[in-house]
């Protein structure tokens, strides 16, 4: 008889285990679902600073960064232009009427394009300096320009291009191009002026800065 206050207490103990809220059949199912995450988990900070979810900038790309774009070593600089007297703007800015589109305004979108940089200024007298370098994939250069009627107009001699460059330059109304291709890259140079004849002035002092950058 001994035995029996102690297996009385034991069920007691059990039975009044069972009236809590918080017995095993509703603590279960309270608990989030495995793989989820509460806000204060997901908002802990990791080990390098940044929040669970986030990623740095230079994690895993250090080693991987793009290298430079072949096109910019032959962009006309500030340097180039000083003494033209102009003033950085963006290229958009110096965009031809679409009505009415210049050869440069046409290379760009040319099937094959893969690569564009581009720079452009203001002439005080408002007249625009473009210059855009555009290579090609699976495309000679020197063949795009000959598939553009924007591309012609009256023709202005450019010299000094290297063996392997291929320079043209021409006017139309007062817009003056000089175009030079070596394999798949395309260098062009524009200048829209109020006339002709200070566009075609400007091509002749920048041509030969532009086909030097080939050599």
């Amino acid at each position: 008889m001994a035995g029996l206050p102690v297996a009385i207490t034991l069920l007691t103990v059990v039975a009044g285990c069972a009236d809590r809220e918080n017995d095993l059949d509703t603590y279960y199912d309270d608990r989030p679902a495995a793989g989820e995450r509460s806000d204060d988990a997901a908002a802990a900070p990791r080990s390098d600073g940044t929040l669970q979810g986030e990623t740095t900038q230079q994690g895993g790309d250090a080693d991987t960064a793009p290298a430079q774009p072949a096109g910019q070593g032959l962009l006309l600089t500030p340097e180039d232009v000083r003494e033209e007297g102009v003033a950085a703007i963006a290229p958009s800015s110096a965009g031809a009427d679409p009505a009415a589109p210049t050869c440069l305004a046409t290379l760009a979108e040319q099937p094959g394009a893969v690569e564009i940089d581009e720079r452009a200024w203001r002439y005080p007298t408002g007249s625009t300096l473009h210059h855009l370098v555009t290579r090609y994939e699976n495309r000679s250069a020197a063949d795009v320009p000959a598939d553009q009627v924007a591309c012609s107009g009256e023709e202005i001699p450019v010299s000094g291009a290297p063996q392997g460059v291929d320079a043209q330059a021409w006017c139309q109304a007062a817009t003056c191009t000089v175009v030079i291709a070596a394999e798949d890259v395309l260098s062009t140079v524009e200048v829209r002026a109020a006339d002709q004849g200070s566009a075609t002035e400007a091509i002749h002092r920048l041509a030969p800065v532009a086909v030097g950058k080939h050599a």
